[in-house]
């Protein structure tokens, strides 16, 4: 070979050696130190940067189309100086939702659909949807009398549970602890201070610590605390991702304060005196009004159990059968086609109408407490005008 062509060659190689060494080295740069742009040389092209996309404008959250039926909803509330949350169910439909007045004054945040109150009495019926799951399990019966639980108590074999259902036990609890710290302290408090009138076992006698004891006894059958069954049976399966217990319901973003006129005679909305509420009354409501809820969710709560995901739907009837003519039976006022429940506390009022077949309902959740202006009745109007079958436009 001619010594020019070898030489030729060589420098050949050496060129494309380079080339390829410096080729290698700027790919190694750019993985580890990646830039936006290309590196520009007289023999690069420079490729243009990608135009961005202009981002779709966010879609506006419109206000519910205003009927002649939410406009009639509207102005039963105003009427009635309504605070809380609204809640109307027609067909299984939401036909009414909206929060009205604030969740805290002093911070003016306002009360939302999500927002959560205390149900107060209204629990009961939760309680004893959980003594019938027991029964339809056969862990216990109806027909057991309370001494089978609890013997210390005066007259406790003539007492069964479905007395204490209904609110005809002749028992009462008049006492309220100084302190308190556990459900157990609580059952202790209970059997050092109830009342026992025999005399009185069949009587309708609204007393709380019917369903206090109840939770006792729940507590004795399954082995777990009212509140770990509570949890494990509703809140969990039902995915009530807006209710608890009211001893963390201040640390929720939803919590909605109590409040109360400082006058009894007032009926307008001042928001001049927050209800507190001690520790210890928290335990004091075991079983009975501990518990916190949004509306939603209580509507759910209430129609699951009466279509039958609680306890059987064979039992549904057995459990809504009221014991006097005050028409209580298993911890709701039973109706010929509804129930209704109703509770106050710590400025808080708690009303739930629901039809039977689990597709009608009203519900207010208020979070302030008027002597003379309860929410109670303005659900029962709004309800009154749905089954009349005047909301349906």
């Amino acid at each position: 070979m001619h010594k020019k062509t070898l030489g030729a060659l060589v420098a050949f190689g050496m060129v494309l050696g380079i080339g390829g060494g410096l080729a290698w080295w700027f790919n190694g740069l750019a993985e580890t130190h990646p830039q936006p742009a290309a590196v520009s040389s007289s023999s690069s092209v420079v490729k243009p940067k990608p135009k961005p996309q202009p981002k779709k404008p966010a879609k506006k959250k419109t206000a519910p189309k205003q009927t002649a039926a939410t406009r009639e909803i509207d102005a039963i509330l105003r009427a009635n100086r309504f605070v809380g949350t609204a809640l109307v169910m027609h067909g299984d439909k939401v036909i009414y939702q909206q929060g009205m007045g604030y969740a805290d004054a002093s911070e003016q945040k306002k009360n939302g659909v999500n927002s959560v109150y205390q149900l107060a009495s209204v629990q009961k019926s939760f309680t004893a949807g959980l003594i019938m799951k027991l029964a339809a399990a056969q862990k216990l019966s109806l027909t057991d009398p309370l001494s089978k639980y609890y013997p210390q108590i005066k007259g406790s074999k003539r007492i069964t549970l479905r007395d204490m259902l209904d609110m005809r036990s002749g028992l009462t609890l008049e006492a309220f602890p100084d302190t308190l710290n556990s459900e157990n302290g609580m059952i202790k408090f209970i059997l050092s201070n109830i009342i026992s009138q025999p005399r009185d076992i069949g009587k309708w006698n609204y007393s709380p610590v019917n369903f206090m004891l109840l939770a006792g006894i729940i507590q004795q059958v399954t082995g777990e605390s009212y509140r770990q069954y509570f949890t494990e049976n509703i809140i969990e399966p039902w995915n009530l991702t807006h209710t608890g217990f009211v001893f963390k319901m201040a640390h929720r973003r939803a919590f909605s304060q109590g409040y109360q006129n400082n006058s009894q005679a007032d009926v307008d909305t001042n928001y001049d005196a927050k209800y507190p509420e001690s520790r210890a009354s928290m335990f004091y409501q075991f079983g009975t009004g501990q518990v916190y809820m949004s509306a939603h969710d209580l509507f759910v709560g209430e129609r699951n159990m009466l279509l039958g995901k609680l306890y059987p739907a064979s039992d549904v009837n057995v459990l809504l059968a009221p014991g006097t003519a005050s028409m209580y039976g298993g911890g709701a006022y039973v109706y010929p086609g509804y129930i209704r429940v109703h509770g106050l506390a710590y400025g808080y009022e708690a009303t739930a109408l629901v039809s039977k077949d689990g597709e009608d309902g009203v519900i207010l959740l208020s979070n302030y407490y008027r002597a003379n202006q309860l929410s109670q009745t303005p659900a029962i109007q709004i309800w009154n005008l749905l089954e009349a079958g005047q909301l349906n436009h």
